[in-house]
């Protein structure tokens, strides 16, 4: 009995090490994405957008700080959401209803 308390003794404190901030980063900031979007929740702070990859026709979603400012009048439902690798600019390219001739 007092082996198996000090194995789980021993698998709790070697299992609370601390987390790595730039896998966490990774999982919250992406460095790049493409995004049609779905439902978008933008205050102040943050940038909340779910949607689907256009190219693969994934459901995503991201979670940015908004330093872009952009204001929630800004993004609508169709919109693609695009940042490269690299560079600081989040482009928004409306959606563009198309009418039959």
């Amino acid at each position: 009995m007092k082996i198996f308390i000090f194995f789980s003794f021993l698998i709790l404190v070697s299992s609370c090490g601390e987390p790595d901030c730039n896998d966490v980063k990774k999982a919250y900031y992406p460095d790049e994405y493409n995004l049609i979007v779905g439902e978008s929740n933008i205050d102040n702070l943050w940038i909340k957008i779910t949607g689907y990859d256009p190219i693969t026709h994934e459901k995503s979603n991201i979670m940015v700080h908004n330093n872009w400012i952009v204001d929630h009048n800004e993004v609508e439902v169709g919109d693609t959401i695009m940042k490269r690798n690299g560079n600081l600019e989040l482009t928004i390219l409306p959606f563009i209803k198309r009418i039959p001739l």
